[in-house]
């Protein structure tokens, strides 16, 4: 059940302030009424020390927040302050799973304190963290109607207490100590505080797409659940069209990157100890190219792409793939995505669409798997909502029980046009947004932080039943560790029903995430996103990287300023980027990607820089004597061997981050365009050459046009 969605009384940054030196001070804070308090006055004697202790003013140091992610729904600062660093005792229900002891104990081992040593009690539903017994915990008031993830956390002075309505609760209370120690805690102590805290919606899922190139490995998706479940997400879900390994049809996953039913079944029984549960997926009408450009399938093909839903075969073909999945997944609901199906009606259910319809083809197709699932496999069905929203006098045919997952990626104000139709009928619906990384350099954070926001907040007013936060790997060339700034995002906008303001989580999540000390992630994530709206950028997607941009083709004048433009946004970005890995105490190996795909960004730019300089170079040796003349190409020589080595490392490294998170699978469809790049230098470096060779022998060299280094007329004029 959606609880009503909460907005901040007072933001947590009017008083507390992480023990760090913050770049900037929040906005102006709003009053509104809500159930979300912040209690400051008993924060004077903590607040002092903080003060004190860092080189801000105490009014600038009041006026940053604790960094959690998400956000608890109410906090309240106290008088006082816990010791982390002397002999303690964990006391953690005995039935309690092994991930809510070690989340709290690893972050003792990061910040190299004594680990505290480990008690089972009776109370299942408590935990503490104390030199000594807690015989009479304090109190813990709930909220009216608290589901079992609602906790409390009470920190104080004698012991850190938690209690919880249930074990993802208590598990939850463990995620925000764990955070508090991570990224709040103060010369060794952590501030005296109260955390009443409940998630806005249901199912709080993400996703990994695992079937467009990129298979991640067992080891990756694991953690990524455990991840995820630190930012409180209870729901995981894989997008699968074919890479996944079938044993009645083997013909269709690739041995080297289909994720196993072994695989599967492990991830299953990791993600439970974490409270999370894995959501079912499997394309079951478009997006089926790659099976069906199989010789055995292609009698089942409506177009090359879509499955004919006029062949009984079809639902034969359905009924093997989940019959292979289903069983594994005890989540009770399956995602059978048919969305973008495109062409149908045109190929062999071309007389049926005459009859009834293209949408009443669509609902039939829906309606007969619908039946599949739940009769056979006891599955309630989910589907993408596209389709149906184009034929809505056919909405009342799909089953009333059908979860509907309401799609949009653009940067839009309101969603609502998405949503209400499935909510006035009475179908319960995900919100599902994404973190704009598809094809992309870098994912368009600026995008998918308007997106999700947006989007998370129309289906909080509308009752959605949960979020599911998507990424998509369209062209293959992709990889895991940059998608967590989205992903966290989501958790945030999932657990707070998007309250949050962009600003306040960016300042957060690089503590959260990686341990950092300042806020250098959130920094460099601000940048970045800038650089997707930069003219003659291609809005970052790779496509624009593999672009033939050495050799001009605009005037030198625009390039210098396009690529100054791009160079001024990316390198402080990676200075940041850097100087975050250097203090990260978690997940340090997740910034390689993100410094990866930054790195390409600044080669765009160099390259324009360096490609117009050897144009330059080149005009002039053509004008020179031919002893002058060697010595220019000589230096322009230097500049293209240069990039043909900056881009050979890159793909270098390309493939040592694939391979440390994916299967070796597809790997090889960007490493060949990488191939493709280094011949393309190779072979101006060998014409440069040649021209050098024939200067220095006293020749004239050829005109720039032969080598398509010849500067637009108007370059240099003012």
């Amino acid at each position: 059940m959606l609880q009503r969605p909460w907005r901040p009384a007072m933001r947590a940054s009017s008083c507390w302030h992480p023990p760090a030196t913050a770049r900037r001070p929040p906005k102006p804070t709003r009053g509104h009424s809500s159930p979300r308090r912040l209690v400051c006055g008993l924060a004077a004697v903590w607040l002092a020390l903080v003060a004190s202790a860092s080189c801000l003013p105490a009014a600038e140091s009041s006026a940053v927040a604790l960094r959690l992610v998400p956000f608890p729904k109410e906090l309240s600062l106290e008088e006082g302050s816990f010791p982390l660093n002397q002999p303690l005792v964990l006391a953690v229900p005995a039935d309690a799973h092994g991930p809510l002891v070690a989340t709290i104990v690893d972050e003792f081992r990061r910040a190299g304190l004594p680990q505290p040593r480990l008690r089972r009690w009776d109370h299942d539903r408590r935990f503490w963290l104390a030199p000594k017994a807690v015989e009479q915990p304090p109190a813990a008031v709930f909220r009216q109607g608290a589901s079992e993830e609602d906790y409390v956390l009470q920190v104080r002075p004698g012991a850190v207490t938690a209690e919880a309505r249930g074990p993802a609760g208590l598990f939850y209370a463990a995620q925000t100590l764990a955070q508090l120690i991570r990224a709040n805690r103060h010369q060794d102590h952590l501030p005296a505080l109260v955390v009443r805290d409940w998630p806005s919606f249901r199912w709080r899922c993400f996703q990994d797409d695992m079937t467009r190139g990129p298979s991640s490995t067992l080891a990756t998706l694991q953690r990524e659940v455990a991840l995820g479940a630190l930012l409180k997400m209870n729901l995981f879900t894989y997008y699968m069209e074919y890479q996944y390994a079938f044993r009645k049809h083997p013909d269709i996953g690739p041995p080297d990157g289909a994720l196993q039913p072994e695989e599967l079944v492990r991830l299953v029984d990791f993600a439970r100890l974490y409270h999370v549960q894995i959501l079912g997926n499997q394309q079951s009408f478009g997006h089926f190219g790659r099976i069906l450009r199989h010789e055995k399938y292609r009698h089942l093909r409506e177009t090359p792409s879509l499955l004919t839903p006029v062949r009984e075969e079809t639902y034969q073909l359905l009924d093997d793939l989940y019959s292979e999945v289903c069983p594994l997944l005890p989540f009770p609901m399956f995602n059978v995505c048919c969305d973008e199906t495109w062409g149908l009606g045109q190929g062999p259910s071309r007389k049926l669409a005459a009859e009834i319809g293209v949408g009443g083809v669509y609902v039939r197709h829906i309606r007969r798997i619908h039946d599949l699932l739940r009769e056979k496999y006891n599955k309630r069905m989910m589907m993408w909502g596209d389709i149906i929203l184009r034929h809505p006098d056919k909405l009342d045919q799909i089953p009333n029980e059908t979860v509907m997952l309401t799609w949009g990626y653009a940067a839009r104000e309101s969603f609502e046009d998405q949503i209400i139709p499935f909510a006035r009928s009475g179908y319960e619906f995900f919100v599902c947004p994404g973190i704009s990384n598809w094809s992309r350099i870098l994912p368009d954070f600026g995008v998918a932080m308007t997106n999700i926001r947006n989007f998370v907040r129309d289906g909080a007013k509308h009752g959605a039943l949960g979020v599911l936060n998507t990424a998509w790997e369209d062209d293959g060339e992709a990889l895991q560790g940059y998608k967590w700034h989205g992903y966290a995002w989501g958790a945030e906008c999932a657990w707070n029903a998007s309250t949050t303001e962009p600003d306040d989580f960016n300042r957060r999540v690089g503590a959260v995430l990686f341990g950092e000390k300042e806020d250098h992630f959130g920094q460099a994530i601000e940048l970045l996103a800038q650089t997707h709206r930069l003219p003659g950028m291609g809005g970052m997607n790779n496509r624009r990287f593999w672009e033939e941009d050495f050799r001009p083709r605009r005037p030198g004048r625009e390039i210098e300023r396009s690529a100054r433009q791009l160079l001024g946004l990316v390198r402080p970005a990676i200075q940041h980027l850097e100087t975050c890995r250097q203090q990260a105490t978690a997940h340090a190996d997740l910034l390689d990607r993100f410094l990866f795909g930054a790195r390409r960004m600044e080669r765009i730019g160099q390259r324009m820089l360096d490609g117009l300089q050897v144009a330059r170079l080149y005009g002039e040796a053509f004008r020179s004597a031919p002893e002058r003349a060697a010595g220019l190409l000589r230096e322009a020589e230097k500049l293209v061997e240069g990039n043909r080595r900056a881009h050979r490392e890159l793909g270098r490294r390309f493939e040592q981050l694939w391979l440390a998170e994916s299967k070796p699978y597809a790997l090889a469809w960007t490493l060949g365009r990488y191939e493709e790049l280094d011949q393309r230098y190779a072979e101006l470096a060998q014409q440069l050459a040649a021209a050098r060779t024939a200067a220095e022998a006293g020749k004239s060299i050829p005109p720039p046009e032969k080598l398509q280094l010849a500067l637009p007329q108007t370059a240099d004029k003012p």
